[in-house]
C-alpha cells in the first residue's frame, strides 16, 4: 500500500471515530450544531485561495449564519516509522493562523509519534497532539507528585472535547506492564535487601544510595528544584533514558524522603521496560478513593503503577520479615501480653501502647509514622474498636491518595 493510500486510511479511521463519537453526543457538542467533514478548504487572507485541512469539525448554533468554532485536524501517518518534526507541528500551526475568524482551534494526530520540540511548541499554542495506536517509544519519566495540590477541574467545552479525542484516540495501554500483587512485589524486594546486607538491619539511607551506585548503576540528584506540573508539585521522578532518580530538594531532609526514594526505586525495578510518552501518561486519571470499599480504585494503567511503586516502597523500607520480629520484641519488651496483635480503642494505656510501637518501628526502620502505621494496618496486625474517627480509613487515605 502506497503512503497516499495509508495516509487515506488513517484520516478515514479518524474520521469514523469522531463522527460516532458526536452521534453518541460524547464530546459535549450536540450533534444538531456539529458538522464533520473531510478535505475542507478555508480561506486563507494571506494566500488569497483555500488552504485544504485533512478534518474539520465546524460547531454551527440554531439559526447561526456561520459556525462560531472550528476544529481544524491535520492526520500524519508515518509508516517509515519516522518521528514527526517540529516543523510540521509549526507549518500547521502556520496555517491554522491563516484561516480567517475567532475560535478555530488545532489538533494534529499521527500514527507514529512526534518530537520532543513539538510537544513543547504545541503546548506553548494551545493546540493538540496526539499519538494513535504504534507502540510509543518515548522514555517515561515517572513522576511522584505532591498530592495536597489539587488538579484544577474544567468542564468547559474545549475541555471535554479534547479529553474525549485523547480516550478515543490516543494509546490506552502502557506497553510492558504486568499487573503485580502485592506478594509478588514483596518477594521482588527481597533478593535486593539480601543483596544489600542479607536482611541484617534496617536500611541506612547514605549506605544503601552507594550501595545502589555501584550495584546497579543508578545515578541520583537530590539538588534540584523539581517543576510543578498539572498543578502538582513533583517530589521525585526516575529518568529511564539517563537512569537517574531525581529528588526534589525539599524532600531531602524530611520524613518522607525514604518513601519518596523507595517509590522511584520501585520504578527503576519494576517499570524500567515501559513503553510510554510522559504527556501520555499524564493524561490518565489519579486513582479515586472508594469509600465504601475503603480502598482506591485501580481503574487504568496510570493507577497500577502507581500503586506498584507505593507497595514496593513499602516492602523495601518496612520488609515484613524485619518488621514483624522487631514489632513483637519491642512490644514485649514494653510489657504487652499480646505483643504480635495491637487492639486500639479508647482507652488511654492502648493508645500509647500504640502510640510507642510506632514511633519505636519509626525510629528504628527510618520511614514515616504514617508509613508504619499503614504497614501495620496492611498486615492484619491491628483491631480498631469503635474510635471517634475511623483510624484505619485515615490512614490508607493519607498514604495513597
Amino acid at each position: 500500500m502506497n503512503t497516499v493510500k495509508i495516509g487515506d486510511k488513517f484520516e478515514d479511521k479518524s474520521y469514523d471515530l469522531i463522527v460516532k463519537a458526536i452521534e453518541n453526543e460524547e464530546l459535549g457538542i450536540s450533534k444538531s450544531t456539529a458538522k464533520v467533514q473531510k478535505k475542507v478548504g478555508y480561506y486563507s487572507k494571506d494566500r488569497e485561495k483555500e488552504i485544504i485541512f485533512d478534518l474539520s469539525i465546524e460547531i454551527w448554533p440554531k439559526n447561526a449564519k456561520r459556525y462560531t468554532l472550528l476544529y481544524l485536524i491535520e492526520c500524519k501517518s508515518s509508516p517509515s516509522g519516522h518521528n514527526v518534526p517540529v516543523d510540521d507541528v509549526e507549518e500547521f500551526n502556520t496555517k491554522i493562523n491563516q484561516v480567517a475568524g475567532g475560535g478555530v482551534k488545532g489538533i494534529m494526530i499521527t500514527d507514529n509519534k512526534f518530537q520532543s520540540g513539538g510537544l513543547t511548541f504545541a503546548k506553548n499554542k494551545r493546540m493538540m497532539l496526539i499519538e494513535v495506536d504504534k507502540d510509543d517509544n518515548h522514555s517515561i519519566i515517572l513522576h511522584r507528585t505532591d498530592k495536597d495540590n489539587k488538579k484544577e477541574d474544567k468542564k468547559d467545552a474545549d475541555s471535554i472535547f479534547f479529553k474525549f479525542i485523547k480516550k478515543t484516540l490516543g494509546l490506552k495501554k502502557v506497553k510492558g506492564l504486568k499487573r503485580l500483587s502485592a506478594v509478588q512485589i514483596e518477594n521482588l524486594a527481597l533478593p535486593i535487601l539480601q543483596k544489600y546486607n542479607d536482611l541484617y538491619s534496617s536500611i541506612k539511607i547514605d549506605e544503601f544510595i552507594e550501595h545502589l551506585k555501584s550495584e546497579y548503576d543508578l545515578k541520583f540528584d537530590f539538588t534540584q528544584d523539581l517543576e510543578t506540573v498539572n498543578g502538582k508539585k513533583i517530589e521525585g521522578f526516575y529518568d529511564i533514558e539517563n537512569k537517574a532518580i531525581l529528588i526534589d530538594k525539599s524532600v531531602l531532609f524530611s520524613e518522607k524522603f525514604p518513601f519518596v526514594l523507595g517509590h522511584e526505586l520501585g520504578h527503576f525495578f519494576l517499570h524500567s521496560n515501559l513503553k510510554v510518552n510522559q504527556e501520555r501518561y499524564d493524561d490518565f486519571a489519579d486513582s479515586e478513593y472508594d469509600f465504601f470499599t475503603d480502598r482506591h480504585n485501580l481503574v487504568n494503567d496510570r493507577n497500577w503503577i502507581e500503586w506498584q511503586a507505593n507497595k514496593f516502597s513499602i516492602s523495601l523500607f518496612l520488609p515484613k520479615v524485619l518488621f514483624l520480629p522487631h514489632l513483637i520484641a519491642y512490644r514485649k519488651s514494653i510489657g504487652i501480653s499480646r505483643p504480635e496483635h495491637i487492639y486500639l480503642d479508647e482507652q488511654t494505656i492502648n493508645k500509647q501502647d500504640y502510640y510507642k510501637t510506632v514511633d519505636y518501628l519509626s525510629d528504628y526502620f527510618g520511614i514515616s509514622k504514617t508509613a508504619v502505621k499503614f504497614r501495620i494496618e496492611e498486615l492484619n496486625l491491628i483491631t480498631y474498636a469503635k474510635l471517634k474517627d475511623d483510624l484505619r480509613s485515615v490512614v490508607r487515605r493519607t498514604f495513597f491518595e
